[in-house]
C-alpha cells in the first residue's frame, strides 16, 4: 500500500477512534459515576472484581498508572467499603486487595449494565459480521499495546512570541515509562 492511502487510512482511523472512544467514555462514565464513583474507582473495582485478588503493582500495571495513584484510588474504595486490604500469606510485606461484599454486589451490577449495553450495540451489527468485528477490536487492542505503535514523537513548532501567541513553557511530550513498556512487551513462555 502506498505511503499516501496508507496515512490517509491512519486520518480516518484516528477519526473514528477518537470519536468512539470519546463517546464509549463519556457513556460508560455515567454509568460509573452514578453509583457514586469515580471512573478510576469504577476501573479499579473491575480489575479486582475481575480477578478475585490482586497484588497493588499488579493493578497499578492493570489500570495503567503508577502504583502512587492506584494507591490513591483503592484508598477511596476502602473508605467507602468496597474494598478491603489483606495481608499476603505467601509474603506477609505485600497486600492483596479483594472486594467486600458491598464491592463485589456493586462490581457484578455495572458489570451486567455494561455488558447489557454491548448486547445492544452487538445487536446493530449483522449477525454475519459480529465475529469479524470482535476480531479486528482484539487485534487494534493488541497493536495499541505494542511499545513501538507509540514511539512517534511529537512534532510541535510553535509561533515566535510576539505574534498572538503565549508561552510554552513547561509544555513537553509525555514520556512513556519504563514500567508501561515492561508491561506491554509481549514476552514469549
Amino acid at each position: 500500500m502506498r505511503d499516501r492511502e496508507l496515512s490517509a487510512l491512519a486520518e480516518e482511523m484516528w477519526a473514528i477512534t477518537s470519536d468512539l472512544f470519546k463517546f464509549l467514555q463519556c457513556r460508560d462514565r455515567d454509568t460509573m459515576t452514578a453509583c457514586g464513583l469515580s471512573v478510576a474507582q469504577c476501573y479499579g473495582l473491575d480489575v479486582i472484581g475481575t480477578h478475585g485478588q490482586l497484588a497493588l503493582n499488579d493493578l497499578a500495571d492493570s489500570l495503567y498508572v503508577t502504583p502512587s495513584t492506584a494507591s490513591r484510588t483503592i484508598e477511596e474504595l476502602v473508605r467507602k467499603g468496597l474494598v478491603e486490604r489483606r495481608q499476603d500469606p505467601a509474603d506477609r510485606r505485600a497486600v492483596c486487595l479483594t472486594l467486600t461484599a458491598q464491592g463485589q454486589a456493586l462490581f457484578e451490577a455495572v458489570r451486567q449494565h455494561l455488558i447489557e449495553r454491548q448486547l445492544a450495540i452487538l445487536q446493530q451489527i449483522d449477525p454475519s459480521s459480529r465475529r469479524d468485528v470482535l476480531t479486528a477490536l482484539q487485534k487494534l487492542s493488541q497493536a495499541v499495546k505494542d511499545p513501538s505503535c507509540c514511539a512517534v514523537p511529537l512534532v510541535w513548532n510553535p509561533p515566535p512570541l510576539g505574534q498572538g501567541a503565549t508561552s510554552a513553557e513547561g509544555l513537553s511530550t509525555p514520556q512513556r515509562s519504563s514500567r508501561r513498556a515492561r508491561r506491554q512487551t509481549p514476552t514469549t513462555r
